[in-house]
Protein backbone atom coordinates (compact mmCIF):
# COMPACT_ATOMS: atom_id res chain seq x y z
CA UNK A 1 0.00 0.00 0.00
CA UNK A 2 2.28 2.21 0.96
CA UNK A 3 4.84 2.08 -1.97
CA UNK A 4 1.75 2.36 -4.18
CA UNK A 5 1.08 5.84 -2.23
CA UNK A 6 4.87 7.09 -3.41
CA UNK A 7 4.86 5.49 -6.56
CA UNK A 8 8.71 5.70 -7.75
CA UNK A 9 9.88 8.45 -5.55
CA UNK A 10 12.11 6.89 -3.01
CA UNK A 11 13.18 9.74 -0.50
CA UNK A 12 10.93 12.12 1.04
CA UNK A 13 11.90 14.83 3.14
CA UNK A 14 10.03 16.14 6.18
CA UNK A 15 10.45 19.35 8.27
CA UNK A 16 10.63 17.80 11.74
CA UNK A 17 11.99 18.36 15.17
CA UNK A 18 15.80 17.54 16.15
CA UNK A 19 15.00 15.28 18.59
CA UNK A 20 14.59 11.47 18.08
CA UNK A 21 11.00 10.62 16.87
CA UNK A 22 8.75 7.95 19.11
CA UNK A 23 6.87 5.39 17.18
CA UNK A 24 3.10 8.01 17.92
CA UNK A 25 5.79 10.59 15.71
CA UNK A 26 6.21 8.56 12.76
CA UNK A 27 2.76 7.22 12.88
CA UNK A 28 1.35 11.08 12.38
CA UNK A 29 3.83 11.56 9.84
CA UNK A 30 3.30 8.91 7.94
CA UNK A 31 -0.68 9.10 8.47
CA UNK A 32 -0.41 12.88 6.80
CA UNK A 33 0.37 10.95 3.51
CA UNK A 34 -2.26 8.34 4.21
CA UNK A 35 -4.47 7.91 7.06
CA UNK A 36 -4.86 4.14 6.32
CA UNK A 37 -0.71 3.47 7.49
CA UNK A 38 -0.82 1.95 10.67
CA UNK A 39 2.62 1.54 12.18
CA UNK A 40 3.17 -1.81 14.59
CA UNK A 41 6.86 -1.86 15.44
CA UNK A 42 9.62 0.91 15.40
CA UNK A 43 13.20 -1.00 16.02
CA UNK A 44 16.83 -0.12 15.44
CA UNK A 45 17.86 -0.17 11.72
CA UNK A 46 21.28 -1.27 10.30
CA UNK A 47 21.99 1.74 9.51
CA UNK A 48 23.18 4.50 12.02
CA UNK A 49 20.35 6.84 12.79
CA UNK A 50 17.70 5.34 11.09
CA UNK A 51 14.65 3.75 12.66
CA UNK A 52 13.22 0.44 10.45
CA UNK A 53 8.85 0.65 10.78
CA UNK A 54 6.97 -2.03 10.14
CA UNK A 55 3.37 -1.25 8.74
CA UNK A 56 0.55 -2.92 9.48
CA UNK A 57 0.66 -3.49 5.50
CA UNK A 58 3.43 -5.37 5.90
CA UNK A 59 5.75 -3.06 4.34
CA UNK A 60 9.15 -2.31 5.89
CA UNK A 61 10.35 1.71 5.79
CA UNK A 62 13.75 3.69 6.75
CA UNK A 63 12.79 6.58 8.79
CA UNK A 64 15.10 9.04 9.94
CA UNK A 65 15.54 9.34 13.92
CA UNK A 66 14.93 12.80 13.56
CA UNK A 67 11.79 12.28 11.01
CA UNK A 68 13.16 13.93 8.70
CA UNK A 69 13.87 11.56 6.03
CA UNK A 70 12.20 8.42 4.72
CA UNK A 71 13.17 5.92 2.68
CA UNK A 72 11.00 3.51 0.66
CA UNK A 73 13.47 0.79 -0.96
CA UNK A 74 14.76 -1.78 -0.21
CA UNK A 75 18.10 -1.84 2.20
CA UNK A 76 21.00 -3.53 0.81
CA UNK A 77 24.57 -4.37 2.32
CA UNK A 78 27.75 -4.52 0.16
CA UNK A 79 30.08 -6.92 1.57
CA UNK A 80 32.65 -8.98 0.24
CA UNK A 81 30.61 -11.64 -1.09
CA UNK A 82 28.12 -9.43 -2.73
CA UNK A 83 25.24 -7.55 -2.00
CA UNK A 84 22.51 -8.81 0.93
CA UNK A 85 18.99 -7.95 1.20
CA UNK A 86 18.97 -6.72 4.73
CA UNK A 87 15.16 -5.57 3.97
CA UNK A 88 14.19 -9.15 2.75
CA UNK A 89 15.61 -10.74 5.26
CA UNK A 90 13.38 -8.83 7.82
CA UNK A 91 10.96 -9.25 5.96
CA UNK A 92 11.56 -13.13 6.17
CA UNK A 93 11.82 -12.84 10.16
CA UNK A 94 8.08 -11.35 10.10
CA UNK A 95 6.70 -14.25 7.52
CA UNK A 96 8.18 -16.83 10.36
CA UNK A 97 6.83 -14.98 13.00
CA UNK A 98 3.54 -14.75 12.15
CA UNK A 99 2.79 -18.17 10.25
CA UNK A 100 4.44 -19.73 12.88
CA UNK A 101 2.29 -18.25 15.45
CA UNK A 102 -1.14 -20.12 13.89
CA UNK A 103 -1.87 -23.22 16.32
CA UNK A 104 -0.78 -26.78 15.14
CA UNK A 105 -4.28 -27.61 15.66
CA UNK A 106 -5.94 -25.42 12.69
CA UNK A 107 -3.17 -27.14 10.04
CA UNK A 108 -4.03 -30.08 8.02
CA UNK A 109 -0.67 -31.94 9.21
CA UNK A 110 0.89 -34.81 7.85
CA UNK A 111 3.33 -35.85 9.70
CA UNK A 112 7.36 -36.68 9.01
CA UNK A 113 8.38 -40.11 8.87
CA UNK A 114 10.18 -41.26 12.12
CA UNK A 115 12.79 -38.16 12.90
CA UNK A 116 11.39 -34.71 12.28
CA UNK A 117 13.98 -32.62 10.37
CA UNK A 118 12.02 -29.77 8.97
CA UNK A 119 8.45 -28.29 8.67
CA UNK A 120 7.24 -26.45 5.93
CA UNK A 121 3.51 -24.48 5.95
CA UNK A 122 2.04 -24.52 2.60
CA UNK A 123 -0.73 -22.10 1.66
CA UNK A 124 -3.04 -24.57 -0.64
CA UNK A 125 -5.90 -24.77 -2.45
CA UNK A 126 -8.45 -27.50 -3.51
CA UNK A 127 -8.97 -26.33 -6.90
CA UNK A 128 -5.57 -25.64 -7.55
CA UNK A 129 -3.76 -28.45 -10.09
CA UNK A 130 -0.48 -27.39 -9.09
CA UNK A 131 -1.61 -27.78 -5.57
CA UNK A 132 -2.73 -31.29 -6.41
CA UNK A 133 0.94 -32.15 -7.85
CA UNK A 134 2.83 -30.73 -5.29
CA UNK A 135 0.18 -33.00 -2.49
CA UNK A 136 1.56 -36.30 -4.55
CA UNK A 137 4.95 -35.44 -3.47
CA UNK A 138 3.84 -35.01 0.40
CA UNK A 139 4.91 -39.34 1.06
CA UNK A 140 8.24 -38.80 -0.60
CA UNK A 141 8.68 -35.47 1.94
CA UNK A 142 7.34 -37.41 5.22
CA UNK A 143 9.64 -40.14 4.20
CA UNK A 144 12.74 -37.88 3.81
CA UNK A 145 11.96 -36.06 7.74
CA UNK A 146 9.44 -33.34 6.07
CA UNK A 147 6.79 -32.67 8.40
CA UNK A 148 3.97 -30.88 5.83
CA UNK A 149 1.61 -28.64 7.13
CA UNK A 150 -1.38 -26.68 5.26
CA UNK A 151 -3.48 -24.00 5.25
CA UNK A 152 -6.27 -22.71 3.41
CA UNK A 153 -5.61 -20.19 1.05
CA UNK A 154 -8.78 -19.77 -1.22
CA UNK A 155 -7.47 -18.23 -4.35
CA UNK A 156 -10.73 -16.89 -5.45
CA UNK A 157 -11.80 -15.64 -2.01
CA UNK A 158 -15.07 -16.14 0.47
CA UNK A 159 -17.28 -16.45 -2.74
CA UNK A 160 -15.12 -18.96 -4.70
CA UNK A 161 -16.12 -22.74 -4.97
CA UNK A 162 -12.49 -23.29 -2.79
CA UNK A 163 -13.29 -21.78 0.13
CA UNK A 164 -16.50 -23.50 0.39
CA UNK A 165 -14.33 -27.17 -0.16
CA UNK A 166 -11.23 -25.77 2.14
CA UNK A 167 -14.64 -25.64 4.86
CA UNK A 168 -15.22 -29.27 4.33
CA UNK A 169 -11.86 -30.67 4.06
CA UNK A 170 -11.04 -28.80 7.50
CA UNK A 171 -14.94 -30.36 9.05
CA UNK A 172 -13.92 -33.50 8.45
CA UNK A 173 -13.71 -36.01 10.80
CA UNK A 174 -10.44 -37.46 8.71
CA UNK A 175 -9.00 -33.97 7.65
CA UNK A 176 -5.59 -35.37 6.43
CA UNK A 177 -8.21 -38.02 3.88
CA UNK A 178 -9.95 -35.25 3.58
CA UNK A 179 -7.20 -33.14 1.69
CA UNK A 180 -6.17 -35.71 -0.15
CA UNK A 181 -9.97 -36.60 -1.67
CA UNK A 182 -10.10 -32.63 -2.13
CA UNK A 183 -6.70 -33.14 -4.53
CA UNK A 184 -7.63 -36.22 -5.90
CA UNK A 185 -10.99 -34.05 -7.56
CA UNK A 186 -13.17 -36.06 -5.64
CA UNK A 187 -16.64 -34.81 -4.18
CA UNK A 188 -16.69 -34.47 -0.42
CA UNK A 189 -19.54 -34.69 2.41
CA UNK A 190 -20.80 -30.94 3.43
CA UNK A 191 -19.67 -29.84 6.72
CA UNK A 192 -20.07 -27.35 8.96
CA UNK A 193 -17.73 -25.86 12.10
CA UNK A 194 -15.98 -23.36 13.51
CA UNK A 195 -13.08 -22.96 10.88
CA UNK A 196 -9.89 -20.80 10.39
CA UNK A 197 -10.61 -20.41 6.16
CA UNK A 198 -11.61 -17.23 5.96
CA UNK A 199 -8.90 -15.92 8.96
CA UNK A 200 -5.81 -17.77 7.16
CA UNK A 201 -6.68 -16.70 3.85
CA UNK A 202 -6.37 -13.53 5.30
CA UNK A 203 -3.66 -14.19 6.73
CA UNK A 204 -1.86 -15.19 3.62
CA UNK A 205 -2.94 -11.88 1.84
CA UNK A 206 -0.91 -9.97 4.66
CA UNK A 207 2.53 -12.36 3.77
CA UNK A 208 1.91 -11.27 0.54
CA UNK A 209 0.48 -14.41 -0.87
CA UNK A 210 -1.08 -14.41 -4.57
CA UNK A 211 -1.51 -17.49 -5.75
CA UNK A 212 -1.25 -21.42 -4.47
CA UNK A 213 0.73 -23.73 -3.78
CA UNK A 214 2.87 -21.01 -1.91
CA UNK A 215 5.61 -22.83 0.30
CA UNK A 216 7.05 -21.13 3.46
CA UNK A 217 10.50 -22.79 4.12
CA UNK A 218 11.30 -22.34 8.28
CA UNK A 219 13.50 -19.51 7.71
CA UNK A 220 10.87 -17.90 5.84
CA UNK A 221 11.49 -17.76 3.06
CA UNK A 222 8.84 -18.62 0.17
CA UNK A 223 9.00 -20.70 -2.79
CA UNK A 224 5.74 -19.77 -5.12
CA UNK A 225 4.13 -22.66 -7.75
CA UNK A 226 4.84 -26.28 -7.21
CA UNK A 227 8.45 -27.62 -6.93
CA UNK A 228 8.83 -31.39 -6.77
CA UNK A 229 10.07 -33.23 -3.40
CA UNK A 230 13.57 -33.19 -4.27
CA UNK A 231 14.20 -29.68 -4.63
CA UNK A 232 12.56 -28.67 -1.55
CA UNK A 233 14.54 -31.41 0.43
CA UNK A 234 17.65 -29.86 -1.33
CA UNK A 235 16.24 -26.32 -0.32
CA UNK A 236 15.77 -27.57 3.13
CA UNK A 237 19.81 -28.52 3.49
CA UNK A 238 18.74 -31.98 4.10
Amino acid sequence: MFKQVLKSTLLLFFTGSVIAATQDDIQVRLQKIDPRIEVVEVKESPVDNFYEVQLSSGDLLYVNKQNDYIFAGNLLEITDLGLVDLTEAAHSTIRTKKIQAVPVKEQIVFAAKGKTKAVIQIFTDSTCPYCSRLHEQVPELNQQGVEVRYLAFPRQGPQGKGFDDLVNVWCADNRQQAMTDAKAGKKLAKKQCDNPIAEQYNLGRQLGVQGTPAIFLPDGRVIPGFVPAERLISELGL
